[in-house]
């Protein structure tokens, strides 16, 4: 998932979660943050919960290390773990999604109750 955020100090920023699995749910996940210099920096999720209770989702794990990455934490070349204790990001996200062209026309099937009829057969009982 790519996103863009923008604030008074640091100005437009990219960000892009990196979540390994089948639709995204296998940990560990990494945020990538790249500011308008051109730096990287890199956030790390590992699950530290044990038992049964729910996990943080994408989106608020992208808010939490934006969070993190506008006090100062990350650099170039260091990974750092997220802090699910620090307060997440206030600001707008906006999700950048891939070009992708228009999905195909739906397919018209004849229905089961009223299906369709040959010309031919049409003409043969009449001629009968």
């Amino acid at each position: 998932m790519n996103f863009s955020f923008s604030t008074p100090h640091k100005g437009a920023c990219l960000v892009k979660l990196w979540a390994s699995g089948r639709y995204g749910f296998s940990l560990p996940k990494k945020v990538e943050i790249t500011g308008p210099d051109g730096v990287t920096a890199t956030f790390l999720h590992h699950s530290r919960k044990v038992g049964s209770g729910s996990e943080l989702t994408n989106r608020t794990l992208v808010r939490l290390a934006i969070a993190q990455y506008l006090a100062g934490a990350g650099g170039q070349g260091k990974e750092v773990e997220i802090d699910d204790a620090v307060a997440p990001f206030a600001g707008t996200l906006t999700q950048i999604r891939p070009f992708a062209p228009p999905p195909p026309p739906p397919r018209v099937r004849p229905s089961r109750i009223m299906p369709r009829s040959s010309a031919g057969a049409g003409r043969a009982e009449e001629a009968a």
